[in-house]
């Protein structure tokens, strides 16, 4: 089942490959080993949701299509991603760091994937000696607000987003 925190991930892996990076969503090391460049492998990896409004409730919009008015619902969130930066091993822990660092300056810059980077920390370069790759952590807090309309004839929530905005 696919949702709406997996768009935004897909949409922050679009922004990196614009940005010049090899970048996929999240996997474990070994299939990284086959590769001839960096890549960065990225994951929500925590998120933290607050009260939106009494209940939820944040108000009412109207429905582009319909006209009509829908009830809008939602919590603020703090969403961080983890990125996992792999290099090969005849590239050095040098391209690994290059590759953090260009997917550093396009998270403070342009934000993830039109939430704003309230924070962003790069580890330390590391070896990996069972895949044979050198890896470097980076993690990027964001606020957002998760949304989700009310469908009153079907009596469930519908179009679950996160939506937040860059400044």
């Amino acid at each position: 089942m696919r949702g709406a925190l997996s768009d935004w991930r897909d949409g922050v892996v679009e922004q990196l490959r614009g940005a010049g990076l090899n970048a996929v969503t999240a996997m474990d090391g070994a299939p990284a080993s086959r590769w001839r460049e960096a890549a960065a492998a990225v994951a929500v990896s925590r998120i933290a949701c607050g009260p939106g409004g009494f209940q939820n409730y944040l108000g009412t919009e109207r429905d582009p299509e319909s006209g009509e008015q829908r009830e809008v619902y939602g919590r603020e969130a703090e969403i961080t991603l983890a990125l996992d930066i792999f290099a090969p091993r005849d590239g050095g822990g040098e391209a690994c760091r290059r590759a953090a660092e260009t997917a550093v300056e396009c998270l403070v810059c342009q934000g993830a994937a039109g939430l704003a980077a309230l924070e962003v920390r790069a580890g330390q370069a590391e070896f990996l000696e069972r895949d044979g790759l050198y890896r470097q952590q980076v993690t990027c807090r964001c606020g957002a607000w998760l949304t989700a309309r009310a469908d009153a004839e079907a009596g469930r929530f519908t179009d679950f987003e996160v939506k937040g905005r860059v400044r």
